[in-house]
């Protein structure tokens, strides 16, 4: 079942440094071009630049806008995460002005529910394309009370609500440019791994910087109502954090393209301790006339692989592997 339904927001986000630094902290990223301008400049960008996965708190206002519209049968904690797909076209960076667009592509009913495509698109002040996102999720109806009754409040802001428009907009991604020059990224290269650990506390904070207010994150009883043994960890946050393992292997977050996760399985956080994410990336394929690498992420708890399938594109630039160890 094809349900076009679009919106594009008539109010621009400006992107702020403080709050590059903020999300960075909460996907445990400590690269310098995200906290310090002369690393960001020594780099060739004129500000700081934000995280990979920073574009997700621009969208989720306006998604909230379209999945009241167009999926008004699902309450928002019944919205399940399956798959997020990033094109980046260019770095996000502090002082950048941008809109988003969003396409509700399709639902097609499942025996567990309906899966919905979403396409958001966010652009720069002149309009040109920085990231194309595809989000796949599932939709689940049933009553949703306790997520209405201890989500966070929201509040209207006193900003133009983003509108309809009529036609399909071109949310198609474009080529990029690439960076010629030797590499040691070579096919079969394994990057050492690294752990991650999150708290419920990190969830908190994460939810609070995001604007991904979902109460499965952050309440028992709203994660039991929707089927979850107890609070997951934000499927954005996991992959927030998959991009910073990736921007330590490869040096700048600026050499990523493409980035694609399949969720396999949540991230559970119990209330007692914190858990533990490790990561690891193997470069599967190598193409020295394209100026690309093709590289395949994993990442598992102590009980269960948590991405089903997660590949990234980076660009070949710099004659090494990386800059920093990975502890």
């Amino acid at each position: 079942m094809t349900t076009p339904h679009y919106l594009r927001s008539t109010d621009y986000y400006e992107v702020g440094r403080e709050k590059i630094r903020e999300f960075a902290r909460a996907v445990q990223d400590l690269h310098p071009a995200h906290w310090d301008d002369d690393a960001a400049r020594a780099l060739g960008h004129p500000a700081l630049i934000a995280p990979v996965t920073f574009l997700s708190s621009i969208a989720i206002p306006a998604q909230r806008v379209m999945f009241d519209r167009a999926l008004a049968a699902y309450p928002h904690s019944r919205l399940l995460h399956l798959e997020q797909e990033i094109h980046l076209h260019r770095p996000v960076r502090a002082g950048d002005r941008l809109g988003c667009e969003l396409a509700v592509d399709s639902v097609h009913p499942t025996a567990n529910g309906d899966l919905v495509t979403v396409t958001t698109a966010i652009r720069d002040h002149d309009g040109d394309l920085v990231q194309t996102v595809h989000t796949t999720l599932l939709g689940v109806t049933g009553e949703d009370d306790a997520a209405e009754s201890l989500g966070m409040q929201q509040l209207s802001a006193p900003i133009p609500p983003p509108r309809e428009v009529t036609g399909q907009p071109d949310l198609s991604p474009d080529a990029g440019d690439g960076s010629a020059g030797e590499t040691e990224l070579v096919a079969g290269h394994r990057f050492p791994s690294r752990t991650y650990r999150l708290t419920r506390g990190d969830l908190v904070n994460y939810a609070g910087v995001s604007g991904d207010n979902n109460p499965i994150h952050w309440n028992e009883t709203v994660a039991r109502a929707a089927g979850l043994t107890t609070v997951v960890a934000h499927g954005m946050l996991t992959m927030g954090l998959g991009a910073t393992y990736l921007t330590d292997c490869l040096a700048t977050p600026a050499d990523l393209r493409d980035y694609a996760v399949h969720f396999a399985n949540p991230v559970y956080i119990a209330p007692d301790r914190p858990t533990d994410l490790e990561f690891t990336a193997t470069v599967r394929r190598v193409d020295t006339p394209g100026h690309r690498a093709t590289i395949a992420l994993t990442a598992q708890t102590a009980e269960h692989q948590i991405f089903a399938r997660a590949t990234a594109t980076a660009r070949l630039r710099q004659p090494r592997v990386a800059t920093r160890a990975l502890g």
